[in-house]
């Protein structure tokens, strides 16, 4: 789903109106409350958040040991929290180290501290960067998953080149538009950028956002489809269903071709090794939190030359008020917009 529009305010710096989850569970566990905010550290940045993007991994710490994280509890947030990482906004104040942003600058961040489903939000300096002013606060919510998965996936794991043939498999989603615009510009504008879908609401948003072909993937033959198009195979795949359409990404592949795991439900599948072999296939993990300091760094610095001169123009498919919390974690994994969400 799109971003969480939040209110001004003006109280405190130390207090927030936020959404708080205080059991886990469904999105009705999530209840807007007052709550006050820790001091800031040297290191740290307060943000007067505008936008908060809603992400799917949102909804899986939610669930708390009942969902897909239930077999890393560590990974699970102590009660009660805010959720959100992605958010964006103004600074409001600065610690006493922080030199690379200042009051009053308009910044996306990537990980906050306490949760941007907030008026205010502490961050990590480290995690806050600039958002140019074509971009608005909105759609600087989009950036710091969806944005910054799809080109660490494209240009870093799956080594996209000058004329590459394209297929992101699952491209109607916030990860998918992203890469779509992102792979047009990378392979170069006469590269073939395919994308599939799941309605004909979002082919029509793969198209949009530059795709050459979409297909609905629900359809029967829309393999024949690709590999009409592609011949030769689709040289890196980007897969947000892995546990579903690896198979279908193998016969997809073309010599040597790169396949990128986006996306997977923790589940076994039984696969012909021999597919790998013939092609001399690549399938590669992508988790951004993996990503080292120095390619976070590069990720960050690209996303923004690629939002100054219009290459990405983050999509927003939603934007719902603070309050709508449980709305938009629906929306986020059953889009009812026609599958096409940013």
């Amino acid at each position: 789903a799109g971003p969480l529009a939040s209110p001004s305010s003006s109280s405190r710096r130390a207090m927030a109106m936020a959404v708080l989850v205080e059991s886990f569970g469904g999105p009705e566990v999530m209840r807007v409350r007052h709550t006050e905010l820790p001091p800031l550290t040297s290191s740290q940045v307060l943000v007067n958040i505008k936008a908060a993007g809603v992400n799917p991994s949102d909804t899986y710490l939610r669930l708390g040991p009942e969902g897909p994280y239930a077999g890393n509890p560590q990974l699970l947030p102590k009660l009660p929290y805010t959720p959100g990482k992605d958010g964006a906004g103004v600074v409001e104040a600065v610690g006493s180290e922080v030199s690379d942003v200042a009051v009053g600058d308009r910044v996306y961040t990537t990980n906050a501290v306490t949760g941007t489903y907030a008026s205010h939000a502490v961050c990590e300096s480290r995690t806050v960067y600039p958002l140019p002013a074509v971009t608005s606060f909105a759609q600087g919510a989009c950036i710091g998953v969806p944005c910054a998965t799809a080109f660490y996936a494209l240009h870093i794991r799956g080594a996209l080149a000058p004329g590459d043939r394209v297929f992101i498999h699952g491209a109607s989603g916030a990860v998918g538009l992203a890469a779509v615009q992102l792979a047009r510009f990378l392979a170069g504008p006469e590269a073939l950028v395919a994308g599939s879908a799941g309605t004909a609401e979002g082919e029509a948003a793969v198209l949009a956002v530059g795709a050459s072909l979409a297909v609905n993937h629900r359809s029967v033959g829309y393999m024949d489809v690709l590999k009409k198009a592609a011949p030769e195979g689709f040289d890196v795949i980007l897969e947000m269903f892995a546990h579903v359409n690896l198979p279908t990404d193998l016969a997809l592949a073309s010599h040597r071709a790169i396949i990128c795991i986006v996306g997977s439900r923790s589940e076994d599948i039984r696969l012909n090794p021999r597919h790998f072999m013939n092609s001399e296939v690549d399938v590669r993990g992508v988790f951004l939190s993996m990503a080292s300091p120095a390619e976070v760094a590069a990720v960050h610095a690209s996303l923004r030359s690629f939002l100054v001169d219009g290459s990405l123009k983050p999509v927003v498919g939603l934007q719902l008020p603070l309050s709508d919390a449980p709305t938009a974690h629906r929306e986020v994994m059953r889009p009812s917009a026609g599958g096409a969400c940013g």
